[in-house]
């Protein structure tokens, strides 16, 4: 169950970021995250925290719930 629940919110922080037209390189600059970090987490590797999960929709200009609405 955790391992579907990382896949699709990896691919849900996948779709938000590039309909915002970012690079993952962007989106971890405005996060202030490190840019494999990011990679990791849009491929399922990594599960984020839950103060990773706020600092990502803070850069993306949306709240949390979007992150999660899949």
């Amino acid at each position: 169950m955790r391992k579907a629940f990382t896949k699709r919110l990896s691919e849900k922080l996948r779709e938000i970021r590039k309909n915002k037209g970012l690079k993952q390189e962007e989106l971890s600059e405005l996060a202030g995250l490190d840019e494999s970090y990011v990679g990791h987490l849009e491929r399922g590797v990594y599960s984020p925290t839950a103060f990773v999960m706020w600092k990502i929709s803070q850069a993306l200009n949306v709240p949390v719930s979007e992150l999660l609405d899949f």
